[in-house]
């Protein structure tokens, strides 16, 4: 749904929304700049990725979002809550990154670790990595 927003012109406006619930899957994830252009008082943003349609490694290796970056990250999110078990794919980290490296007043991002079966706790490594985004 959010690639074929992307592509309806002109776009309709949801000027009025202050907070949002998505789930995407990883092949929309070059759609959400351009669907949260349409949000510039997006203030709560609530994400769950799906893996129902997942990109193809090397694929999601040359994915990078647009350099263009939605209004509402520069002037009015604040939280965004993903709403999925992070297990430390490619896609998290792209997502997480491009909240955290393009939000300007961005003052919570919230994630919650998914624990695999041995008990090593995979949220560790994911922190470490975003912990390196200046």
């Amino acid at each position: 749904l959010i690639n074929d927003y992307a592509i309806i012109e002109p776009r309709p406006q949801l000027t009025n929304v202050s907070c949002m619930v998505v789930t995407i899957c990883e092949a929309d994830l070059k759609g959400l700049p351009t669907f949260l252009q349409s949000c510039p008082k997006l203030k709560y943003l609530v994400v769950g990725l799906d893996d129902y349609e997942e990109m193809p490694s090397e694929e999601m290796d040359r994915f990078t979002f647009s350099s263009a970056v939605p209004e509402c990250m520069l002037s009015s999110l604040e939280f965004v809550d993903f709403n999925t078990d992070i297990s430390g794919s490619a896609a998290e980290m792209k997502l997480a990154k491009y909240f955290l490296e393009n939000s300007a007043i961005l003052k919570k991002l919230t994630l919650q670790v998914k624990h695999d079966l041995t008990g090593y706790d995979i949220g560790i490594d994911f922190a470490k990595e975003l912990f390196k985004i200046p």
